[in-house]
């Protein structure tokens, strides 16, 4: 359940035990029939913003990066640092016993830059890894955030593409940083 969803139901409990003592101390009686009726429709309203929220959260495109190398929270903290407006949102560990080293991810949730991305400690090893085909692509707001971005993704991992105009942007850089993960740096 949404704490919205949570905070919505708890107020209207409470606009409606503040209205019955309202009612009670100016003398007036409501029907307790006509209560139970804009309870219902309370209620009925609430279904419908948590069916909402619901239908929104289905419809989202998030990154998931899976890590076989135990290395998912390092990544994590590591972008956490580097972009803003970013922050942990959720983290499962994996407990003793299991099928990876305790304490690894199970699942974490994170944002950066308003964006969600998610990350794990995959548990089997598999014959695939990250590709630079799919990429993140960063629109940077100035030169100086893309020269600071572009360095820090680059080191200890690879440069595909060097700082440089292209012909389709001022400036445009293309790494995979030292998790296997690429990223499109971009300046308009």
């Amino acid at each position: 359940m949404s704490s919205k969803w949570i905070q919505s139901k708890n107020l209207s409990k409470w606009i409606s035990i503040l209205f019955l003592i309202f009612c009670m101390s100016y003398g007036k009686s409501i029907s307790y029939e006509s209560n139970i009726e804009n309870l219902q429709l309370d209620k009925d309203s609430l279904k419908q913003i948590n069916q909402n929220e619901k239908t929104s959260k289905m419809n989202t495109i998030h990154t998931f990066l899976t890590f076989q190398d135990g290395n998912a929270e390092n990544a994590m903290n590591f972008y956490l640092e580097l972009f803003k407006d970013s922050k942990v949102i959720d983290v499962k560990r994996w407990g003793a016993g299991g099928p990876v080293e305790e304490g690894k991810i199970m699942h974490a949730s994170f944002q950066l830059n308003g964006s969600l991305f998610m990350c794990s400690d995959s548990p089997p090893i598999h014959e695939w890894g990250f590709t630079p085909a799919v990429s993140n692509f960063v629109n940077c707001e100035s030169e100086v955030e893309l020269e600071r971005l572009y360095n820090a993704l680059s080191e200890n991992g690879k440069v595909m593409m060097p700082l440089n105009n292209y012909g389709f942007s001022k400036k445009f850089g293309f790494v995979e940083d030292r998790f296997s993960v690429s990223w499109q740096l971009n300046l308009e």
